[in-house]
């Protein structure tokens, strides 16, 4: 019988599927979060994809993982011939949200093999949550509604389901409790730890930093509202501070389309043109090394963001010593130790984020680092390891 433990001198073989993926998700949770449950398991893991989201052709190899393009488009094809009729072979199975194909095939799955467990990425922001928990993932009545709904008892109570917006959990573990359900686990992305590592870095001390600030993502999108941002930057002074803006400027998802935010950028610097020099727009940073200097560099993580589902990039700048400068989305709340090492903005309050990076730079703020989360805390060798596979194997000794 198979187990989970890093001393059983079989292979652990993980299988991970999404539907549609694309390169830049290799250094996201979507990858890295079956990656590392392979590693810590001293397993194998194998990622299947049906579509590519980008333009960028995906390899067929990366970090030892097996990248493979399915047979088949229809994904009821791909679960029945190329998941479940292997399902022996396959001791994790990790899926990327609960529709009901995904449902169907984790019933087929576990009828073959009782022993392997189902890890499912539930990403979702609150108002997604919201709906669920007030319908209980019940769609339609009738004959067809009794059977949707067996199906999804019996999925939620047979995986691990995963969610990383802490108000999305908080709804989420409500509807749990009410319906009996199985496990469901707050874990979220984080640092890439192993990749960090690998590059001989190390987290730099808070003293050791320097002035800088830094807000990483799409500039210029909705979402971002980096337009609160340029507002504040008006009735700031900034002295020997300087503010890096990390990402393409664009107003879309697609980072091909829409760069009419620049025409904002332009004019901000015509009638601010002493910002030239303290506030640098680097474009896209493909260099994942780069990124981690530019937090091991920055005093402080600076995001405006009208949402978030989590933010990787609160979980790599806090556990590299960042200060959260931000709004209260996705994991700025946890990522500043509730805003211990942290300052909280108010949405769409230009003055109050003048006033904070203000107080930021005349020293008026206190950033005590002993009051950041710890560096283990916030990488996924250790979330892993502490928080997915006891549950894991706590669900799998419960059968």
């Amino acid at each position: 019988m198979t187990t989970y433990n890093k001393q059983n001198k079989s292979r652990i073989k993980v299988l991970a599927y999404a539907y549609r993926f694309q390169e830049m998700f290799l250094s996201k949770d979507i990858f890295l979060i079956p990656y590392y449950i392979a590693k810590e398991l001293g397993g194998e893991c194998t990622y299947l994809y049906t579509e590519n989201l980008g333009n960028t052709e995906i390899p067929g190899e990366h970090r030892g993982v097996a990248i493979k393009k399915t047979c088949y488009t229809n994904q009821w094809k791909v679960f029945l011939q190329e998941i479940v009729s292997h399902s022996k072979d396959i001791d994790v199975l990790f899926l990327t949200g609960s529709s009901a194909v995904h449902m169907f095939a984790t019933y087929l799955y576990k009828k073959r093999n009782p022993n392997g467990r189902v890890v499912v990425f539930g990403d979702m922001e609150p108002p997604q949550a919201r709906e669920l928990n007030k319908n209980g993932f019940h769609y339609s009545g009738g004959f067809a509604g009794w059977v949707k709904d067996r199906l999804t008892d019996y999925f939620f109570r047979h995986v691990t389901y995963l969610v990383a917006n802490t108000v999305a959990y908080n709804l989420m573990a409500d509807l749990w409790q009410r319906k009996h359900w199985s496990e469901l686990l707050h874990f979220y992305p984080c640092l890439d730890d192993e990749k960090f590592e690998s590059y001989g870095l190390q987290r730099r001390p808070f003293a050791e930093k320097e002035n800088i600030m830094v807000c990483v993502g799409r500039i210029g999108c909705y979402q971002k509202n980096t337009e609160m941002l340029l507002n504040a930057l008006r009735n700031v002074d900034l002295k020997d501070w300087k503010i890096y803006m990390l990402g393409p400027i664009t107003n879309s998802f697609n980072l091909n389309e829409g760069d009419d935010f620049q025409k904002v950028i332009d004019q901000f610097f015509e009638e601010c043109p002493w910002y030239k020099e303290r506030l640098i727009f680097t474009g896209m940073v493909y260099d994942q090394k780069a990124v981690f200097e530019y937090y091991n560099r920055a005093k402080v993580l600076l995001m405006t963001s009208r949402h978030e589902s989590w933010g990787n990039v609160y979980s790599e700048a806090a556990a590299l010593g960042c200060y959260i400068l931000s709004t209260e989305v996705g994991g700025a709340t946890l990522c500043s130790n509730e805003w211990k090492f942290g300052h909280k903005l108010q949405q769409e309050d230009s003055e109050g984020l003048a006033n904070a990076i203000n107080d930021i730079v005349n020293n008026k703020i206190v950033m005590d680092e002993s009051n950041a989360v710890a560096y283990e805390n916030l990488c996924y060798s250790y979330t892993v390891n502490i928080t997915l596979l006891p549950e894991m194997e706590c669900k799998k000794c419960s059968k």
